[in-house]
């Protein structure tokens, strides 16, 4: 059986600051240290995810007036439209920006809009997740939602995905086995 020695803090590592730079303590500090930093970057990828989600579902909420009870498919991806299109007049107005024949580099925000808006449509295709309209049970916990990170996952979320990119796949996919499947009907008569 193999000891666990590895210390997971620093307070565990004694006499750390005389140590050689080759020794075993040394790569014992080293460990600490790089597992530290892992865990930290892991933090801060979970809180800004789930601050994305918060600001998100905030969106939606304030998006859907307050007297509609539910809503259709077609109105979900209504509203996913309009969400995704929420900074379209921002990084036109960057783009405007440009004049023609003048040499102008891109604004960073710029890149950052357009970096953002790309990821959001690729979410959609794939599968974006919002919340539940289409039940009243779900709109009316979600009316009743304060923000709180800790009470979002009462929430439920569906998932949803682009029609025209779903259309697209279907058409590609049958543009792809529609000549094999002629072909083959025509072996089969012969």
């Amino acid at each position: 059986m193999v000891s666990n020695n590895k210390r997971h803090t620093m307070k565990a590592i004694k006499n750390k600051d005389m140590i050689h730079p080759s020794s075993r303590k040394a790569q014992q500090v080293m460990r600490v240290v790089l597992r530290k930093d892992r865990l930290d970057h892991r933090n801060k990828v979970r809180a800004n995810q789930s601050h994305s989600q918060v600001d998100r579902v905030m969106w939606f909420r304030h998006a859907v007036p307050d007297e509609v009870a539910t809503l259709t498919r077609e109105e979900h991806h209504e509203l996913i439209e309009e969400y995704l299109s929420r900074y379209n007049e921002e990084y036109e107005s960057l783009v405007a920006l440009h004049r023609p024949g003048k040499v102008r580099p891109k604004a960073a925000r710029e890149d950052m809009l357009a970096l953002f808006i790309a990821n959001e449509r690729q979410e959609y295709a794939s599968g974006f997740e919002m919340p539940d309209f289409s039940s009243p049970k779900n709109v009316k916990l979600l009316r009743e939602w304060d923000g709180d990170l800790n009470s979002i996952r009462r929430i439920k979320m569906i998932r949803l995905n682009d029609p025209k990119h779903l259309a697209k796949m279907a058409a590609a996919v049958a543009a792809a086995t529609g000549p094999q499947k002629s072909s083959e009907s025509s072996d089969m008569q012969e």
